[in-house]
């Protein structure tokens, strides 16, 4: 089993933390914008992507390092 002191958890641990944060920043930033409506450059919407993209990276990490062995 993987101490908690190992970097490889910190990391999935980390950036599980940023999915959620950057998740919540973007989908309310979304529905609390003035105009309602999505746009390709707003900052909201590169923050629902970069939480998305630390969702999926965290995940094939976490999934990556529980075969290792």
């Amino acid at each position: 089993m993987a101490d908690r002191t190992d970097p490889g958890v910190r990391l999935v641990s980390a950036l599980r933390l940023a999915a959620v944060v950057l998740l919540a920043v973007g989908f309310s930033g979304w529905l609390l914008d003035d105009g309602g409506e999505v746009s390709l450059e707003s900052p909201f919407t590169l923050a629902f992507a970069g939480g998305v993209a630390c969702a999926f990276v965290s995940i094939y990490l976490g999934i990556f390092l529980a075969n290792r062995e």
